[in-house]
């Protein structure tokens, strides 16, 4: 069967590569880059498949064009054959395997780089590209084969993914000495009086933290906010502003600085979180390494969190 299909007019390697492209780009808009021309040879590309299998492949009556379900299945088809064949060539020039890992970037760079820069002194051979997407793309892209492996909140897996065990931990307190020299128990009340840098928008940890304020008759005074958790140590450490990070801040952003102290909390302001490295079983399957790569990664992040 497979013989009749390599040799179908319309049907190549490249016109696969085409849709792949297009599925990791999210529409043929993105995948050109606004080059006319390149958006022209994609559209024609994905149709002379779709001539070959006799299926919409592109959902064209609405813009942007993205990719139909039967697209969305080729492609990820596709991709893991492109996968493996680029893990065989590699290992054929001893070359070192690509593994691509999504999460968001605080978690890029306070706990995946460091973890992945140290297993490339200790074993080599792996290249690491990192994603940096938000939870539902995180998803939707390692259910498509888009990246291999994620640091994911746990709540956030689906049932279609295998995880790792999850590590808990707390949000903590960070408070520049120029603004507070105690080292007592942070009270809701310090909410209100002291300047916070925040995460901007109506993430869950904001809507806590606003309503613990709001039982106490006061209003969380939020001055500064960010789109990241790398901006709030920043604005941390200008000594300006107090902020809420992850607890395994305190080595990541503020190791060395003793500008810096993280308040105990009062037990009302305590907010755990879980995460966990979540993939697909069939990419393992398909890429032994990977295995190997996901247990080691496992091993570096539980020693941090």
């Amino acid at each position: 069967m497979f013989r009749q299909l390599a040799h179908l007019s319309g049907f190549s390697l490249e016109r696969l590569a085409s849709l792949c492209e297009v599925a990791e780009a999210g529409s043929i808009g993105q995948a050109s880059r606004g080059d006319a021309n390149r958006q022209s040879l994609l559209s024609r590309q994905i149709a002379e498949l779709e001539a070959v299998f006799g299926v919409a492949l592109l959902a064209r009556q609405s813009r942007p064009f993205r990719l139909t379900p039967e697209g969305r299945e080729l492609a990820q088809a596709a991709r893991q054959f492109f996968q493996v064949a680029d893990d065989l060539q590699r290992r054929a020039e001893n070359a070192a395997q690509r593994v691509v890992i999504g999460a968001g970037e605080t978690l890029i760079q306070w706990l995946l780089f460091p973890a992945c820069e140290a297993l490339q002194r200790q074993a080599g051979k792996v290249v690491f590209t990192f994603k940096n997407l938000d939870s539902s793309r995180l998803i939707e892209a390692l259910q498509q084969g888009e990246i291999d492996v994620a640091l994911i909140r746990r709540e956030d897996v689906t049932p279609s993914l295998a995880h790792t065990e999850a590590w808990t931990y707390a949000q903590a307190a960070f408070v520049p000495k120029a603004l507070c020299r105690s080292a007592t128990v942070l009270k809701v009340e310090e909410l209100a009086a002291l300047p916070w840098a925040v995460l901007e928008g109506r993430g869950h940890f904001r809507q806590f933290l606003e309503t613990k304020a709001r039982e106490r008759g006061i209003k969380l005074n939020a001055v500064l906010e960010c789109s990241s958790y790398t901006q709030v140590a920043m604005a941390v450490q200008t000594g300006r502003y107090a902020g809420f990070l992850p607890e395994f801040a305190k080595n990541a952003a503020f190791a060395g600085n003793s500008a810096v102290m993280q308040r105990p909390l009062e037990k009302g302001l305590r907010y755990d979180r879980s995460l966990v490295l979540a993939w697909r079983e069939a990419s393992v399957r398909n890429r032994s390494f990977l295995e190997k790569v996901i247990e080691a990664l496992r091993v570096r992040i539980g020693k941090w969190l």
